[in-house]
């Protein structure tokens, strides 16, 4: 590979990780060639707060993954057509048409800086181990491994979820292919042990536990809600039902913590500040109603309608973080693992509990209707989390709510994102065959 060095540069965190420095992007990195030079001089690494830039590292390069060019909008909730971005791309995100010639589109379809955050998390767990005995606590060592396996698991999840494909960044099959399903296997694994090892709340720079750090680092909350999709992705219901039953008990009630990433300044073209800005991202006021129906309280909480009612935006409490991983969540979790274990009464109780000011009656729910009614909560829950594609996906429904795809469309590779043309360079992989004309 051509060399590929990092260069340092500047970004602003809060909660006391202010000036940050982290490791660059590298363009060519999408080949998975040979990635030799993308370290920092030997011996740089001597002491807690120097490995802790090297962990920063990874959430910076997964925040650049999900917010340029509104990334997570434009694999969810835009390519559904259910938000409207206010971008010259989004019609053609919306409409389907992936391929055209557009630079921002063409972006969407590099998976560059998901590859980005792996190699960062592959070189903090060689940090950490090859750290001498003094330089890290027993805290610190859990809690970066923990946080270096969580992200490279968020990573390859998306990666499997967009593209149905991922090389292997692994130094034991690097550059094989896996296909969705041993992706996310993969991505399991590493959220399996990251919850093993993270703390259920973090401590700040003076030994205190705090809820600001916990909110924008990997926490065991957060690493069981990424392990508990993974499952349920892969039909490991029993184990996703296992984590959720854990979070649910009493006793860690005061220990659950919300996750999603900090935002601030980036050198980077096209990564937001205010991600859900309510002059970028919006809502028809027709597409509003037909998720919420009348009478909805969560309606006037999420949204707020403009002075003409034909639309409405965000009410944003925290623009200085995104939610990925969130409490809300653990609910309708919940609820779908006791579903698909067979425990429709209790599976009902907690779709009632994530339902909270909704309109609907969930307690007489047939087994049949149960999976309609969890994919509209989810929908009307998690709207802005990006997350509404892969839930069709999951569910096999994209036909039915996006019926420019057929069933054979789905099976050709529709409901995957084309692959960039430099993915597809010198590694064997071929475009989806569905985007192979388009």
């Amino acid at each position: 590979m051509t060399a590929m060095n990092k260069k340092k540069h500047i970004i602003y965190w809060p909660v006391g990780l202010l000036l940050v420095a982290v490791l660059a992007s590298c363009s060519d990195y999408l080949t998975l060639e040979e990635l030799d030079n993308r370290t920092v001089a030997e011996g740089y690494y001597t002491s807690t707060q120097r490995v802790e830039q090297a962990v920063i590292g990874g959430y910076v390069d997964l925040r650049r993954a999900l917010l340029t060019n509104h990334a997570w909008l434009m694999y969810g909730e835009a390519r559904t057509g259910e938000l409207q971005v206010e971008v010259a791309y989004y019609p053609k995100v919306a409409g389907q048409q992936l391929t055209v010639a557009d630079r921002q589109l063409a972006r969407l379809a590099d998976w560059e800086y998901f590859y980005d955050v792996i190699y960062d998390a592959n070189e903090v767990l060689r940090l950490i181990d090859a750290a001498d005995g003094d330089v890290l606590s027993t805290y610190h060592y859990n809690l970066f491994k923990g946080e270096a396996l969580a992200l490279k698991s968020m990573a390859y999840f998306y990666i499997a979820r967009i593209w149905g494909i991922a090389p292997s960044a692994e130094e034991a099959d690097f550059g094989q292919p896996m296909d969705e399903a041993m992706a996310i296997e993969r991505a399991a694994g590493f959220a399996r042990e990251a919850h093993g090892l993270l703390p259920w709340i973090l401590l700040n720079d003076d030994q205190i536990e705090s809820a600001a750090v916990t909110a924008v680092r990997f926490n065991k909350t957060a690493a069981a809600i990424l392990l508990a999709q993974e499952n349920l992705w892969l039909g490991n219901d029993q184990e996703a039902y296992q984590l959720m039953a854990d979070l649910a008990t009493e006793a860690r009630a005061d220990s659950l913590s919300d996750f999603g990433l900090a935002m601030g300044k980036d050198e980077r073209g096209g990564v937001t500040e205010e991600p859900l800005n309510a002059s970028m991202v919006s809502i028809s006021a027709a597409n509003l109603a037909a998720i919420y129906p009348d009478g909805d309280a969560r309606q006037g909480v999420i949204f707020r309608l403009s002075a003409d009612e034909q639309k409405a935006t965000f009410i944003v409490r925290d623009q200085e973080r995104l939610g990925l991983l969130t409490i809300n969540e653990h609910y309708l979790l919940m609820a779908e693992a006791a579903w698909k274990t067979g425990k429709l009464e209790e599976a009902r109780t907690w779709l009632t509990e994530a339902a909270d000011g909704g309109t609907e009656n969930y307690s007489e729910l047939t087994e049949a209707e149960f999976g309609d009614a969890l994919l509209r909560e989810r929908q009307r829950i998690l709207i802005g989390s990006g997350q509404r594609f892969f839930d069709l996906k999951r569910f096999g429904k994209v036909s039915a709510y996006l019926p420019i795809f057929s069933t054979a469309d789905i099976q050709n590779g529709a409901a995957h994102w084309p692959l960039a043309q430099r993915s597809l360079n010198g590694n064997g992989l071929t475009q989806h065959s569905y985007w192979e004309h388009e």
